[in-house]
């Protein structure tokens, strides 16, 4: 069978989107001739490519058949708890930067995660951080605050993310909640360089650019930028931070660099599947559209600030565009 072959030729690509096509060419043929087994890998492979690559709607399309699998009553697969409950991590957090899916679908999801941690014996610290990143993603300040006590006050285990995403995913909380120094404390090994993991810094000089530019800091905010944005530049994964440092550009009157960004950019940016990507990005971008060369992007932009908004149930992200 054809997909034996390409199996092996997969294990030795990069982390492309041609490597997620190719594992989706895999699945397909898998399940055309009933081979669960085959099926099961190249999902839980997918899974990890496609955090790396940026394709969460795919990553959720694999998780939704190994949970369905591992459910099952009549399991012809076998499927790692822990590795599972691990992904489930990613899957949620993702969730909220859809448009389409529902507030009531976004909780059902999160609560569905809690149940399965709860009945499998692990920690809930990795379900509240979980949480706090979802209620910040849908601008609720007062439950983000009250989830991330439950976060900080919760018990570690094998399930809780390496002290470096940990870190953080906590100075993204004080951004959010406008504790600057909070955030600059909390950032101060990776931005000197004592921490990195995968995703980090890549994930933390956008914020810490704007946090420095609120403390009056502009030379850090400077360097945040320069050090930063060769790190996200068209990565489909990295579009928020991207957004965040196309932000300050705009704050800071850069605007031949920041419609250099925008340009550059752009087209990665309008292919994400994540509505929440594409909106931080175009927001940071909307004060140098063209409201008549770019009113397409303009009536995007608003668009999404309102879908947003009403799923959410209320006014955070369009008071984000009233800043500018």
């Amino acid at each position: 069978m054809d997909y034996f072959n390409e199996k092996k030729t997969v294990l030795r690509m990069a982390d492309t989107p041609e490597k997620i096509k190719a594992l989706e060419r895999i699945i397909t043929s898998a399940d055309a001739h009933n081979d669960v087994e085959i099926g099961r890998w190249a999902r839980d492979f997918l899974i990890d490519v496609c955090l790396t690559v940026g394709f969460p709607k795919k990553q959720l399309q694999a998780f939704s058949w190994l949970i369905s699998k591992w459910e099952g009553e009549d399991n012809d697969v076998y499927i790692d708890t822990e590795d599972l409950l691990w992904k489930y991590k990613w899957v949620s957090e993702h969730v909220p930067t859809f448009d389409e899916v529902s507030k009531a679908q976004i909780d059902g999801l999160l609560d569905d995660m809690r149940v399965k941690f709860e009945q499998e014996n692990y920690s809930l610290r990795p379900y509240y951080k979980v949480c706090t990143l979802a209620a910040m993603r849908m601008g609720d300040v007062k439950k983000a605050k009250e989830l991330f006590e439950k976060w900080s006050n919760t018990k570690e285990d094998v399930l809780n993310d390496c002290t470096v995403c940990e870190r953080q995913d906590q100075l993204h909380y004080y951004y959010f909640v406008k504790d600057y120094e909070a955030a600059k404390k909390k950032a101060k090994p990776i931005i000197e360089g004592k921490q990195r993991c995968a995703e980090v810094p890549h994930l933390t000089y956008g914020i810490m650019a704007l946090t420095y530019l609120a403390l009056g800091d502009a030379e850090m905010a400077q360097q945040c930028f320069d050090k930063g944005y060769p790190l996200v530049e068209q990565q489909s994964s990295l579009i928020p931070p991207l957004g965040q440092l196309l932000r300050y550009l705009v704050a800071t009157n850069q605007t031949e660099k920041a419609r250099e960004v925008i340009d550059t950019n752009l087209e990665t940016v309008l292919q994400a599947e994540g509505g929440l990507d594409r909106l931080i990005f175009l927001q940071a971008a909307y004060p140098l559209f063209d409201r008549e060369k770019e009113a397409d992007l303009v009536e995007m932009t608003e668009a999404l600030t309102a879908k947003f908004d009403a799923r959410n149930e209320n006014s955070y992200y369009q008071d984000c565009l009233n800043a500018y």
